[in-house]
């Protein structure tokens, strides 16, 4: 994981992306408390996975295209083919 400050707020979080489609996330109480979306909410356990912001994920979005974050398997997943 390596750190990421969001474009919009300057909250630092750890990102990694393991594929376009799964990113993990991890957020400190400093991240938390400065982001505008997720507001230092007490909601729920220490730690526990809560709803992501919007910010923030056009941030790592970018930062991946751009190749500060790599994505460590780019190729996309195959999209089902369903044959009636």
């Amino acid at each position: 994981m390596q750190p990421l400050q969001c474009t919009e707020c300057g909250a630092r979080v750890l990102v990694q992306k393991n594929s376009w489609e799964h990113t993990s996330v991890q957020w400190d109480d400093t991240a938390r408390a400065t982001c505008r979306e997720i507001g230092g909410t007490g909601e729920g356990r220490p730690g526990a996975p809560r709803e992501g912001c919007a910010a923030l994920t056009v941030s790592i979005a970018r930062a991946a295209e751009a190749g500060v974050v790599p994505v460590r398997d780019p190729d996309p997943v195959p999209t089902p083919v369903i044959v009636p």
